[in-house]
């Protein structure tokens, strides 16, 4: 038990070294920088918006509030969430600044995405053993299905903090049975987007 304690340095120095080789064999690093590039461009974008559409927003998103209760909307989100990913979380995040305790409900909110990327990635499961739907997936998606080989984890950071399709990404993963010990660890950080997004929307508006 010691001598492992006392070698674990050296295995994580191992890893980060492989690693590290591996991304510029792969060009992990340009990819990188280009979708670390893409998120800075997204906040943006999304404050631009956000900015212009200020009152419409505000009333299209009553609007939505009187016609679903709480439950429905959170409904519409998770779903949102393990399927497509169309609605991008900010608009919720943007939605719910003005509750009464708007960083209780955004935690929910990360804590609800966490899960539905985890059962996106078990729908990728079960759909592998669908051979059909499996070919299908794998047709439309075999771009992303190309990155995920050869970027791995790094392409599930990515999507968890970027514009990538985060829900279409976790399913990939369990399509391609990427290992869930791993995967569980690595999609922590969708907790990290909905800081930023959180800290940047509730300080602006």
């Amino acid at each position: 038990m010691e001598s492992n304690i006392l070698e674990m340095p050296n295995r994580i120095t191992h890893f980060l070294k492989d690693y590290h080789e591996q991304l510029l064999k792969t060009g992990g690093y340009t990819f990188l920088r280009k979708n670390l590039l893409k998120l800075g461009i997204a906040i943006i974008i999304i404050l631009a918006l956000f900015y212009i559409i200020d009152e419409q927003l505000d009333v299209t998103i009553q609007k939505v509030t009187d016609v679903l209760s709480p439950a429905g909307i959170i409904g519409v989100y998770f779903i949102n969430e393990v399927f497509l990913g169309l609605i991008t979380p900010e608009i919720f995040i943007y939605g719910i600044r003005k509750t009464a305790d708007p960083y209780v409900t955004l935690s929910l909110l990360a804590v609800l995405s966490y899960l539905a990327g985890v059962l996106a990635y078990f729908l990728g499961r079960y759909l592998s053993t669908r051979k059909i739907v499996r070919e299908r997936i794998l047709e439309r998606h075999a771009n992303t299905m190309d990155q995920l080989r050869r970027f791995g984890g790094l392409l599930i950071i990515l999507a968890a903090l970027t514009p990538l399709p985060y829900p279409i990404v976790c399913q990939l993963c369990g399509l391609n049975k990427y290992p869930l010990k791993y995967f569980l660890l690595i999609t922590l950080v969708r907790f990290l987007r909905f800081g930023i997004y959180g800290a940047v929307l509730f300080s602006a508006f």
